[in-house]
């Protein structure tokens, strides 16, 4: 099943997961024999009615399965490969050592009732994982596997036995056993086929990006699709997206909870716009990872995929159509998403109009007009010629109604399904019997609503990115001392730590508070006309909404605003090092704000994005970057997020290093830099900072 000359997986794991997934020797225990609706008798009866070629044998303490060999104890079993469990989850425990000490490689145990159920679950669960050692464990609270290539159903689903297609190479992999089963139904619909559907449950010794990259590496398999409620481990997603590229296969993702993931409780403005859907997207832009959003995006991808279709940004989309009108609404909406709906050149013209598919409009759309049905064996010339056209990206070709010619627009279909750029072929009130002619309904949409949608979606299927996951170096700082209980570095604090590891920051004067004249004394000998005046304590991280930020500051109202301010501090803080900070005035045509934070699950990540006061509630696109990958995908972001803000190339290249040094310190939980500005003479400086330790 395995690829030996490709295989990089290799071990004991690699062989515990091929006897889960590809066994040879089954055991079943928990199955009635009397009772057809229970799990243990439908999981059996499943296996046999799918086929399977392998031994197979039940366990029951005291009654035999009709046409099944029956053995009383685990025990009692030479060399059992796979055990699945069958039996509740008090009971699981017990049953699962059993097949440990028999010698088993692997078990899948359906129960539910563990940590999905609260802290006694949990607990439970904990026993479960004990008892199970290093076999390899799929659950519990799963909904089982279908291995279509080697005939191995082991689920309660009878689903499973109801295919529409020959196995084809997509593997799914899924955090729902529910939800899998419609997505394994999908890609039978997109026309794909499946080979392979796992259902993870709870994930207890066995994750979804595992199964995955294990699927990877099988020859029969070409793309992974996976769902996702959590993901738990990041690497293996990205090195399983790495493996699949190497080896010319693609990992596709829809995840569930994106409109949760941004809520965080924030103590600065990094974490307050950052969420873990940012970084999930990040993972996927970076390694080729294809990200869809439901279940109708299955059916576009995997035909993109199959074809290898892909669109450049903003493409150039040609529209034929037999109606005007659902043209001028096809191009209103292909622009609408992002397409370009622009004039075919001159020779192109010429070429359809020498073929004769000349209607109500040969430009762009092409009106095939009224008498269409005459004209549908000039279609296939016309789309060559539309498909070697050096202004045409991609194509939608729509069709309304075609009772009379069914068998003559279905074959246009299946042969747009052969072009070697994208084409979306709407079929709108067509006749059933002319859709069931269409042998790859992966490209068939049956109104402009749905096309439209298919094309937009395979529109974001760009070329994959080549990251590789590599750990952020770690270092060891020198914090500055801290009270107890504080997080917070304040400005002048943080700026002079970033200030030490390469990071430009505008100059500054700090006095406490009991020592105001000598820093308006400072500040005079500098000759600054113009100033920013500032609170500095650990303790007042939103000094703009307490007063503690004064700007355009003139040379003789220094030293009243120095005494105003330092009566608002005194207010608001109790920090012992409590001062003001005075920075001169900088003029600047551009600003960003760049922050830093170390997520649980993904790590040390950077992000950058509109700066300033309204950082919060800016608008602008914002970049992130997973620290945890190599130089070159640091260097790759520079140079899109200098595109994206004007900078000159090269600019952001330092301040990634000093970010990424800093943050390489296990203690730093998030640095905010806002803004940074970019001077007359085209650098990048920063003007204020925060950054928030965790001791511990």
């Amino acid at each position: 099943m395995i690829c030996a000359d490709d295989m990089k997986e290799a071990g004991p794991r690699a062989k515990a997961l091929d006897s889960l997934l590809s066994p040879q020797r089954i055991a079943v225990v928990g199955v009635s024999a009397a009772d057809p609706q229970s799990w243990g008798h439908r999981v059996v009866r499943v296996l046999i009615d799918g086929e399977f070629d392998g031994e197979v044998c039940v366990v029951h303490p005291k009654t035999d399965f009709p046409g099944v060999p029956t053995v009383r104890a685990i025990a009692e079993i030479s060399d059992p490969e796979l055990v699945v469990v069958c039996v509740p989850a008090e009971r699981a425990i017990g049953v699962v050592a059993e097949a440990r000490a028999a010698g088993a490689k692997a078990v899948i145990v359906f129960a539910s009732e563990f940590a999905e159920s609260g802290p006694e679950g949990a607990a439970l669960q904990e026993q479960l994982v004990k008892a199970a050692g290093d076999m390899a464990m799929l659950g519990p609270n799963c909904f089982g596997i279908s291995n279509r290539i080697d005939k191995v159903k082991l689920s309660a689903a009878p689903f499973l036995n109801q295919t529409l297609r020959a196995p084809g190479e997509v593997a799914l992999v899924a955090q729902s056993g529910a939800l899998g089963l419609v997505l394994s139904r999908c890609v039978e619909e997109a026309g794909s086929g499946y080979s392979h559907f796992i259902s993870v449950g709870n994930e207890a010794t066995l994750g979804a990006t595992e199964i995955a990259r294990h699927l990877v590496d099988r020859d029969e398999v070409g793309v992974v699709l996976l769902y996702l409620e959590a993901l738990r481990d990041p690497r293996n997603l990205a090195e399983t997206a790495t493996r699949a590229a190497e080896l010319g296969k693609r990992v596709v993702l829809l995840n569930a909870g994106r409109s949760e993931a941004g809520k965080r409780a924030a103590l600065s403005h990094t974490a307050a716009i950052a969420g873990n859907d940012m970084f999930l997207q990040s993972l996927c832009d970076d390694f080729g990872i294809v990200r869809i959003h439901d279940d109708d995006d299955v059916k576009p991808v995997l035909a993109a995929l199959e074809r290898g279709w892909q669109m450049p940004v903003n493409p150039r989309v040609c529209i034929l159509s037999n109606s005007g009108g659902a043209g001028a609404v096809l191009a209103d909406q292909v622009e609408a998403v992002g397409g370009r709906v622009i004039a075919l050149a001159d020779a192109t013209r010429a070429k359809v109009a020498e073929i004769g598919m000349i209607g109500a409009g040969d430009s762009n759309p092409i009106d095939i007009g009224g008498g269409w049905e005459a004209t549908l064996h000039l279609v296939k010339p016309t789309l060559d010629v539309l498909i070697d056209a050096e202004e045409v990206d991609a194509l939608v070709v729509y069709y309304a109604f075609g009772e009379m010619c069914a068998d003559r627009v279905a074959p246009i279909a299946q042969y747009c399904s052969q072009s070697r750029k994208p084409v979306t072929f709407i079929w709108q009130i067509a006749p059933q019997e002319g859709l069931c002619q269409v042998e790859t309904p992966g490209i068939l949409a049956t109104s402009m609503g749905e096309g439209v949608r298919m094309l937009s979606t395979q529109m974001r299927l760009s070329a994959p990115r080549r990251a590789r996951w590599q750990p952020l170096p770690g270092t060891e700082l020198t914090l500055p001392d801290m009270a107890d209980g504080q997080r917070m570095l304040a400005e002048h604090e943080g700026s002079a730590l970033l200030s030490s590891r390469g990071m430009q920051f505008v100059p500054s004067e700090f006095g406490r508070v009991d020592a105001l004249d000598d820093l308006a004394a400072r500040v005079s000998s500098r000759g600054w006309d113009r100033v920013v005046v500032k609170g500095n304590a650990h303790d007042v991280p939103h000094r703009n909404r307490v007063g503690l930020v004064r700007v355009d500051v003139m040379r003789g109202d220094l030293a009243r605003t120095l005494a105003d301010m330092a009566k608002t501090l005194n207010a608001h803080s109790v920090d012992p090092d409590r001062g003001l900070l005075v920075q001169p005035m900088v003029t600047f045509d551009n600003e960003i704000g760049v922050g830093a934070l170390r997520d649980p699950v993904y790590g040390p990540a950077l992000v950058i994005g509109p700066g300033g006061v309204g950082i919060e509630e800016a608008t602008g696109a914002r970049d992130v970057l997973l620290l945890n990958t190599d130089s070159a995908n640091w260097d790759a972001y520079a140079l899109r997020v200098e595109a994206r803000h004007n900078l000159a190339p090269g600019t952001l290249g330092p301040v990634i290093e000093t970010i990424a040094n800093v943050m390489g310190d296990g203690r730093i939980v998030e640095i905010d830099v806002n803004p940074m500005v970019r001077t007359d003479e085209g650098r990048l400086v920063a003007l204020d900072s925060l950054i928030v330790v965790d001791r511990d």
